[in-house]
């Protein structure tokens, strides 16, 4: 019924990076439906808990939408398999995720996947990944999908893009997992030695 979403931070009543989300639907739904998105994300939002961490889902299609608010639990990721994973494409927010889930299930005792495209690092099944070399924060050049809290950091050049391959892993120290409803904090450190 619907195979676009967004999902989006609200916390303590505010809605976290709209303008990115706004810009991502109006992209989507352009290239999916050939035609221009007739929502704004800001008239359109339902009322919002005032306390808390939530997840908007906003579903939509060419003709309809629909929001899904859920209460938010951090999951803790400090383990990441390496999976090959050719040619998919994941460049639209879609809510079938049959192959996400499929990959996600080879994460044996990992907590999630880290998917590799050719050798190069794109993304986990829910994150983009940011790696820290001592000095610096970088994120592969390519992901699997281009996330809000990526391109908000690289607008704002907390982050640079870089061509990893896997096999380069170990000139890095740390890394970390962004998405809508992770935020980039600078001093948080997980060991690449989790990525197995």
């Amino acid at each position: 019924m619907y195979p676009l979403f967004e999902s989006i931070r609200v916390e303590s009543g505010q809605v976290h990076l709209l303008h990115y989300h706004q810009a991502r639907v109006e992209r989507s739904y352009r290239q999916l439906f050939q035609k221009e998105c007739p929502w704004k994300l800001t008239t359109i939002l339902p009322e919002l808990p005032i306390n808390g961490l939530h997840k908007l889902r906003f579903l939509y299609n060419d003709r309809s939408f629909s929001f899904e608010l859920i209460p938010y639990v951090v999951r803790k990721i400090e383990t990441l398999k390496l999976i090959e994973i050719n040619d998919y494409q994941y460049d639209l927010k879609y809510t079938d995720r049959a192959f996400l889930n499929q990959t996600f299930a080879l994460r044996g005792d990992c907590a999630d996947v880290l998917m590799t495209k050719n050798g190069f690092l794109t993304d986990t099944s829910y994150c983009n990944i940011l790696l820290y070399d001592g000095t610096d924060w970088v994120t592969p050049e390519k992901p699997l999908f281009e996330g809000v809290q990526r391109s908000y950091l690289l607008d704002h050049k907390k982050i640079q893009k870089v061509s990893i391959r896997s096999t380069e892993l170990s000139n890095y120290q740390s890394y970390q997992l962004i998405n809508a409803m992770n935020s980039f904090v600078e001093n948080r450190f997980l060991s690449v030695g989790g990525i197995v």
